[in-house]
């Protein structure tokens, strides 16, 4: 029996004592409706930002990957990467949504 992947819509993987959140669709055209590529990079400006505002505690435990055509978190914690993954699935499949997020967290 498959089981539901908890970490929607992200993929996890582990390693040892490590912990890879890894996201493949990053949505390209929702960025590039802000005049972003869409890229790791802009994904991990989306997610400092809203963890800044929203649980500036996570950002302690987390590591971003510096990949530009994917998008990846690491961490020990795999607790907190779970808590990441449900922040990002309430906007992730809502075009609207996830627009919201990008105009309101992707800033430099």
């Amino acid at each position: 029996m498959k089981h539901a992947n908890a970490y929607q819509p992200f993929f996890l993987s582990s390693l040892q004592r490590v912990h890879t959140l890894t996201l493949n669709d990053l949505k390209w055209t929702a960025f590039e409706a802000h005049d972003f590529l869409g890229d790791g990079e802009d994904w991990a400006l989306v997610i400092e930002n809203m963890l800044l505002e929203k649980n500036p505690e996570l950002l302690t435990k987390i590591k971003f990957g510096e990949q530009r055509d994917m998008f990846c978190i690491s961490s020990e914690d795999k607790d907190a990467l779970h808590e990441i993954a449900e922040m990002v699935a309430e906007f992730y499949e809502d075009r609207t949504l996830l627009e919201e997020q990008i105009e309101k967290y992707a800033k430099y």
